[in-house]
């Protein structure tokens, strides 16, 4: 009866523990996704090439990929350029972390984007991979799966 209940204990503890260490994970990947957006928000395109290693891949209408820090800022200089007019910043509405090994996750968002009035004037999803790398995680892709204009 004893071995049971030690069994049942270590089970359930190393349960909590799991999910504190996964806890902490999706707060700290969520946080670099803000620090990401932000990036975008204020064209601070050194901040947004800061979060990716390389090769990374751009998978959206027309799949690009980008071999070096240069072509990323050039890429977000593109992208920002072209925004929803009045575009002012972006939010994370909900996300769901994936784990697929320890050196790779992905993060499933949905954001929305809000003009200088505080106005929704997108909402979008999209899939954040990320690797891990010398103990630090790095965006390796960006997959945007649906944006639909308000």
């Amino acid at each position: 009866m004893k071995k049971i209940l030690f069994i049942l204990a270590a089970v359930f503890f190393t349960g909590l523990v799991f999910s504190q260490e996964n806890k902490i994970l999706e707060n700290q990947i969520v946080k670099q996704w803000m620090d990401y957006s932000k990036g975008f928000e204020y064209k601070d395109y050194e901040r947004i090439a800061s979060h990716f290693t390389y090769p990374a891949i751009f998978n959206n209408s027309t799949p690009i990929i980008v071999k070096n820090k240069k072509m990323m800022i050039d890429a977000y200089k593109s992208v920002r350029e072209n925004v929803q007019k009045d575009y002012k910043y972006s939010l994370i509405d909900k996300w769901k972390l994936i784990n697929i090994t320890n050196e790779f996750l992905i993060l499933d968002a949905h954001y929305s984007r809000y003009n200088s009035d505080y106005k929704q004037i997108l909402s979008g999803r999209g899939l954040y991979f990320y690797k891990k790398l010398n103990g630090n995680w790095f965006l390796k892709e960006v997959t945007t799966l649906s944006q639909n204009k308000l």
